[in-house]
């Protein structure tokens, strides 16, 4: 055999043993948790499979499963997840923090990886940002303070605001952390927080009757609230008043603006840890992540539709404009 065949040769055993799909050629098995919320599940599940394909995970090695537990049914959430580590799911991939308890009390061992809106260690998720500890870590897909920037972007962009409906779940963390927030922010702002509170579709409906006595509506990220933010968009455009959520996706495309990191771009994100996880690390040695690019979304067809003009200095700061 010539030294150049040798060469080649070696070449390409080299490229065969470290390339993505050799590195993958065991079945790994992830579980994907969270509340039946379309399409925001669908969309986050897309993200992690799209980022796990981009590290060289794909079928039919790479087995998805996809679970859904409605918000009501947390409680009763074990069985489902003790279902899931029966078929030997590798890693769990929560969506929102609301099933780490339940998961925890079932089992220590298994590395879960969660998204969360909120601050997890002001929640008692994890122990620090950088070691979470418990076998578990996150990606945030918000500071809770933009709560309070996003209430100062809706008086920059309608100056004669006063009251601001507020719609928040009070059982999770998350929300608890940005009605803070923008509590904080409105005296200083001169606006009163109209707050609602919505833990079922029923609190939901006599919350928004609030809109009769408001002048425009910031969304709370996280909890049920989450699930039915077409609704609420629709509902908030035909009173003709501003809103504002946390993420621009399919089901707040009508707002007026949106002021955050995409729930999507951060799943597949943490496609990063999930890689880290199935290759060895521990899941709490690895440090919580959060979105290191917040987008700034104007609708303009929703502005002509409402009726509200958008300063020309706000207009200029857009990250995407909808015309």
């Amino acid at each position: 055999m010539t030294k150049e065949l040798i060469i080649l040769v070696l070449a390409i055993f080299f490229t065969a043993c470290t390339s993505p799909t050799h590195a993958q050629n065991k079945e790994v098995r992830i579980a994907v948790v969270g509340a039946p919320e379309e399409p925001r599940f669908s969309d986050i599940v897309s993200g992690l499979k799209k980022g796990l394909g981009e590290l060289g995970y794909a079928p039919p090695s790479l087995v998805v499963y996809e679970t859904q537990i409605a918000r009501a049914e947390a409680k009763n959430a074990k069985p489902l997840i003790q279902i899931l580590l029966q078929r030997n799911a590798q890693v769990l991939f929560l969506i929102g923090s609301r099933l780490l308890q339940p998961v925890r009390e079932i089992s220590a061992q298994v590395p879960v990886v969660f998204i969360t809106p909120g601050d997890p260690v002001s929640a008692g998720l994890v122990a620090s940002l950088s070691r979470p500890a418990g076998n578990s870590t996150a990606m945030t897909f918000e500071y809770p303070e933009l709560s309070g920037k996003r209430l100062a972007l809706l008086k920059e962009i309608t100056p004669k605001i006063r009251r601001v409906l507020a719609v928040y779940d009070p059982r999770d963390p998350s929300p608890k952390q940005g009605i803070m927030a923008a509590r904080e922010a409105a005296p200083r702002l001169g606006v009163s927080l109209v707050e609602r509170e919505a833990r079922s579709r029923e609190e939901l409906l006599r919350a928004l009757e609030a809109v009769e006595e408001s002048d425009a509506y910031l969304s709370i990220p996280g909890g049920f609230p989450t699930g039915a933010y077409s609704e609420i968009t629709s509902l908030i455009n035909s009173k003709r008043l501003p809103t504002i959520f946390h993420v621009r996706q399919s089901d707040t495309m009508d707002a007026l603006t949106s002021y955050g990191a995409s729930d999507t771009q951060v799943a597949h994100d943490s496609a990063r840890l999930v890689d880290k996880i199935i290759k060895g690390a521990n899941a709490g040695e690895l440090p919580v992540e959060r979105p290191t690019r917040i987008e700034l979304t104007i609708n303009l067809k929703t502005a002509k539709k409402i009726g509200v003009p958008i300063p020309p200095n706000v207009l200029a700061r857009a990250d995407n404009v909808i015309k």
